[in-house]
Order: C-alpha cells, then sequence, then structure tokens
C-alpha cells in the first residue's frame, strides 16, 4: 500500500515539474497586473476572469499569482494537468469556512481550466491550512524522495510563516511577508516576465498602508515601490484603477501654470449613475499661490480621494458625466472638517 501511494505522489509530482516550467523569457514586458478582489465576489471574479483569458491569449502570458500558500498553489498546477477534481475537492475540503471557499470561485478556476489550460499558478500568502494542506504536501515531498529540496525548504518556511501568524494574528507581519513571499517568486521568473496578481482589495492600494493594523505599506504599495511604474493596480471593491497614476498634466490656477500630478482613476457608474468616471489629480506646490482664492460652498471629504490627504495638498478633480460631458472642480485642504469628517473645499480657479 505505501508503494502505491509513493507512486501516486510520483506521478503527482512529475506533472508538478512539467506544470511549474516557467514562462518564456519572451512573454510579456515584465509588468505586474494586480487586481484587488472582494473575495468571491461574482463581478470580480468575471473582471478577473475576463483580464487573465486577454493577458493568456492575447499576450501569451502564462504565470497567474493568487494568494494563496506556495504549496496550494504548487497543488493547483498538479489538478489543471489532471483529468478529474479531485485535487482541487480536497482544497475546498480544507478551505471550508473561508472567504475563497465558494460555488463561484470553483467555477472561475474551472473556467481557467477550461480555456486557459498552461496557465501556472504561483502562491505568495503566509501558510494557511499548514496542518492539512501544508502537511499533505510536505509528505507527497517525503515520499518522493526531495526532503531537503528547494521545494522541501520553501514549504517549511511558508508553514512557519503560517504557524507565526495565527499565534500573533500580526496582520503587518502577514502583509510584509506576502511581499516578500511575492517578489522572490517574481524575481525568480525571466526576465521581463509579465504577470497577473489576484489578491484581497485591502492589498491593493498602492497609497495605503495595512488594513488590520495601519502600520506598514500594504501589498501593492510596497510592490510599487520596488517595481515602480512596473505595478498596475486595481481595487475593483472600490472601482479604483492606478494603472494611470504618475503621469503628469499642466493645470492652471490664478493665471499660474503647475504640475499636476495622477492619482488614480474611479468608476462611478456603480454608485452614481449620473457620473461614469473621476480622475483625481494632485497639483504639487500649489496651496500658498491658491489658498486665498474664493471658496464655492463645496465640500469633498477626505476619504473620497484614493490617496492619504494632507493639509496644505491642492487638487483638481475630472468627473465624466453619464452623457459624455466631463467637468473639473477643485479642492484644497485647510484643515476643516464637514459633519465631523475631515474635508477638502471647493474654490474657484480664478
Amino acid at each position: 500500500m505505501k508503494k502505491a501511494f509513493a507512486g501516486l505522489f510520483a506521478l503527482c509530482f512529475l506533472l508538478l515539474t512539467l506544470a511549474a516550467v516557467p514562462a518564456s523569457a519572451q512573454q510579456g514586458t515584465g509588468k505586474i497586473y494586480l487586481y484587488g478582489e472582494n473575495h468571491s465576489t461574482q463581478a470580480h471574479l468575471d473582471q478577473e476572469l475576463a483580464a487573465w483569458k486577454d493577458f493568456y491569449h492575447n499576450q501569451g502570458m502564462r504565470d497567474l499569482f493568487i494568494e494563496v500558500p506556495s504549496y496550494t498553489a504548487a497543488f493547483m498546477n498538479l489538478w489543471i494537468k489532471a483529468e478529474d477534481d479531485a485535487i482541487l475537492t480536497r482544497l475546498y475540503e480544507d478551505t471550508e469556512g473561508t472567504a475563497g471557499n465558494s460555488q463561484a470561485t470553483w467555477d472561475f478556476y474551472q473556467a481557467i481550466k477550461a480555456e486557459c489550460p498552461e496557465t501556472v499558478f504561483h502562491g505568495f500568502d503566509v501558510g494557511h491550512q499548514y496542518d492539512t494542506t501544508g502537511r499533505r504536501y510536505l509528505m507527497g515531498l517525503m515520499l518522493t524522495g526531495q526532503m531537503g529540496s528547494s521545494d522541501w525548504d520553501l514549504t517549511q518556511k511558508i508553514i512557519g510563516q503560517g504557524k507565526t501568524y495565527y499565534q500573533t494574528l500580526d496582520g503587518a507581519y502577514r502583509e510584509n511577508q506576502m511581499v516578500l513571499n511575492f517578489k522572490e517568486a517574481f524575481d525568480a521568473l525571466p526576465a521581463g516576465t509579465s504577470v497577473m496578481v489576484i489578491t484581497g482589495s485591502a492589498h491593493s492600494d498602492i497609497y495605503q498602508n495595512d488594513l488590520s493594523t495601519g502600520t506598514v505599506p500594504c501589498l501593492a504599495n510596497q510592490l510599487r515601490q520596488v517595481y515602480g511604474e512596473n505595478l498596475l493596480a486595481r481595487n475593483l471593491t472600490a472601482g479604483v484603477d492606478y494603472t494611470t497614476a504618475g503621469l503628469t498634466s499642466a493645470v492652471t490656477l490664478g493665471g499660474k501654470e503647475y504640475s499636476a500630478l495622477c492619482l488614480a482613476v474611479q468608476d462611478l457608474s456603480g454608485r452614481m449613475p449620473q457620473y461614469q468616471s473621476r480622475t483625481f489629480w494632485l497639483i504639487q506646490d500649489a496651496y500658498e499661490d491658491v489658498q486665498a482664492l474664493p471658496l464655492i460652498g463645496d465640500v469633498l471629504p477626505y476619504n473620497n480621494f484614493p490617496w492619504p490627504v494632507q493639509q496644505g495638498e491642492v487638487f483638481a478633480v475630472d468627473y465624466l458625466l453619464a452623457d459624455g460631458s466631463a467637468q473639473r472642480h477643485f479642492y484644497r485642504a485647510d484643515g476643516t472638517s464637514w459633519q465631523g469628517m475631515p474635508t477638502t473645499v471647493g474654490f474657484a480657479a480664478g
């Protein structure tokens, strides 16, 4: 019986080796397309599936990073090459009760297997399910004589991260480990390889800190600092697209020209039907010149902005309306509040 069990794992790990062949160095442009989702939300999964099919079929991408431990992704790579769903079924049993354990997510992965069968999954989270999925993966490595291999060492490391996280429930620790795990996996790919990343929306804002403690930059924020404009992030929950962040434009206020930095574009169509979107611009070095320009009675609280607003900053917000027309509004942060919330105030451009 033990011999047959070992033979089964030997076959599985041969498949894993085939599935884990990195993408060609000729693929992609070295971009990281990051999508922040509300786990198991059908609308988000639909957008992600459409994006991955486009990247896969039209841009030749094969590497898909998902918010799971490395050993879970390894099992996913076995499953996508298998003729049945036994491996995926077992993974779902292990994750019962978690946010990603849903029919919608199951169907999402089934669609990837059917339509993008050469997908290679990469996991970058800490060791969730370390005592079930993780232990089973280690057993497979042991039975196939891979104790002490790089895969063995990585699995042990990720399991150790999981144990530390669940002992401390330290969200900042988890955030930092996710960044390190991602960098290790991404940097190991051939130079120039582009990838898509699916993570929770709390990890997807390039200006924000981790949600649970607020003490360290979140995943996308840290990756932006490392990879610069090659990190292209979207928060699907908030409808915020950071892919144009960093673009500059000239803005005239009070007869003087300033440089404005694009922060993000937000889809408003599902929140305010009269609008399609709004684009946020940070107007640099303008406050001293515009603080005396007359107010117009408009306010925009800080929590509307994708950027951590500070007193003394000046913004332009471009609204695209449902009828195709456009409006531009100017706001400055004077340190005032509205209905108990810190707010920017609208002013005339002069």
